[in-house]
């Protein structure tokens, strides 16, 4: 698997979502997946997200991996960012998926991944409710 530098900038919701929107730009997306990549099990109002979009399959597959930028961690617009990355990733027809790492691994491999880390990650996912990160919580009545 072939696996890019990681894009976008920590933290920067808009800017990642810019960076991997323009690197796919007219990419073949056949066969690919999103996978959510969180450092939180079951706290999904405080989590944050990277996002790694593989696409092919086999040996001609590739991966692209970006910042932790994307949820609710990064305020407003971290969840605004999250919610359309999933809806595109729906548009394209790509499974959406979600993986949940320790701390360390987490900034480890987000940081610098290498081939065998993904496949390891894209193994480990589990397929996911698109709605839970598109939707927006209704507020609580008074």
């Amino acid at each position: 698997m072939n696996v890019a530098d990681p894009l976008g900038v920590p933290g920067a919701p808009q800017e990642t979502l810019n960076a991997i929107m323009a690197r796919v730009q007219g990419s073949e997306l056949t066969g690919g997946k999103l996978i959510l990549v969180t450092d939180r099990q079951g706290e999904r109002t405080r989590a944050g997200y990277a996002a790694l979009l593989v696409t092919g399959q086999g040996a001609g597959a590739s991966a692209v991996v970006t910042a932790t930028a994307f949820g609710p961690r990064f305020g407003a617009a971290g969840a605004q960012a999250l919610s359309e990355l999933v809806r595109w990733a729906q548009g394209q027809e790509l499974p959406v998926r979600e993986t949940v790492l320790s701390a360390s691994d987490f900034t480890r491999i987000l940081a610098e991944p290498d081939a065998v880390e993904v496949g390891q990650l894209v193994a480990s996912s589990n397929p996911s409710d698109p709605g839970i990160y598109t939707l927006r919580p209704v507020p609580a009545e008074r």
